[in-house]
């Protein structure tokens, strides 16, 4: 797991400071999303929903979040899918990507505090 977060200090930007934190009590999340989607590229998907994988784990697992009383959150999805990329380059491409607001105005935010 060492170099998961190695990829997220790199390429900071792209997380939101709560995904980072989320993370860190859910690294079975993590391995749960890597294996779905491995299985959906082994199938021949191109393209796929990281959303949707999470629906699958949401619903036909049993993994939860720590400390939580819900199941796995939509929230995580994109930077799931935006590490996914990172960290299996061979697969990059699998999921459309928008923008995430909430990582663009934590970067900005750490940005500020940097300057002050």
């Amino acid at each position: 797991m060492n170099y998961i977060y190695y990829l997220i200090q790199e390429n900071r930007d792209l997380f939101s400071d709560e995904f980072v934190s989320w993370l860190e009590k859910n690294e079975h999340v993590w391995d749960a999303f890597c294996n779905e989607a491995f299985k959906i590229h082994k199938r021949g998907f191109k393209h796929y929903s990281a959303r949707t994988i999470i629906h699958v784990l949401r619903h036909h697992s049993a993994v939860t979040e720590n400390g939580s009383v819900w199941k796995i959150s939509d929230h995580s999805s994109p930077y799931l899918a935006r590490l996914f990329d990172l960290r299996f380059p061979e697969m990059a491409g699998m999921w459309n990507m928008k923008t995430c607001k909430r990582a663009e105005i934590d970067a900005y935010k750490r940005k500020l505090n940097k300057l002050f």
